[in-house]
């Protein structure tokens, strides 16, 4: 059994509502595992949302089976892995920073991995005129 745990700043306040989700596109059909060993880094997006990003640049945004009013936009988590993946249905841990010691808080039970790609929003191109 490995844990991982991906760290984020617990003891910051956080600056954007927990509702606002960067808009993603939907690129394929979800997958019920990913590879544990290709996570690179998660982001949690509050409201139940976690994207797994990934060592090849894909992204997975994960819709928790059952919600997770307890974890917040900007939380660190931890998981343990059994097998080399992380699927659907395993549990996630909020992580809380209690006089510098991290221990697990609220468990959140993992659902589908939907592949997606950030949408673009504001394009930093250069505009072009039609003559």
């Amino acid at each position: 059994m490995i844990a991982l745990c991906a760290c984020a700043p617990v003891d910051q306040p956080d600056t954007v509502p927990a509702e606002v989700k960067p808009a993603v596109q939907v690129t394929g059909a979800a997958k019920s595992c990913i590879s544990a060993s290709l996570v690179r880094n998660t982001k949690v997006r509050g409201d139940g949302v976690i994207d797994f990003e990934l060592d090849d640049g894909k992204i997975y945004r994960n819709a928790l089976s059952q919600g997770c009013p307890a974890l917040r936009r900007g939380d660190a988590i931890a998981y343990d892995v059994r097998g080399g993946n992380l699927c659907s249905g395993e549990i996630v841990f909020e992580l809380n920073n209690i006089g510098g010691q991290l221990s697990r808080g609220a468990a959140c039970g993992l659902g589908e991995f939907v592949p997606v790609e950030y949408a673009d929003t504001v394009s930093d191109a250069p505009a072009t005129m039609d003559n």
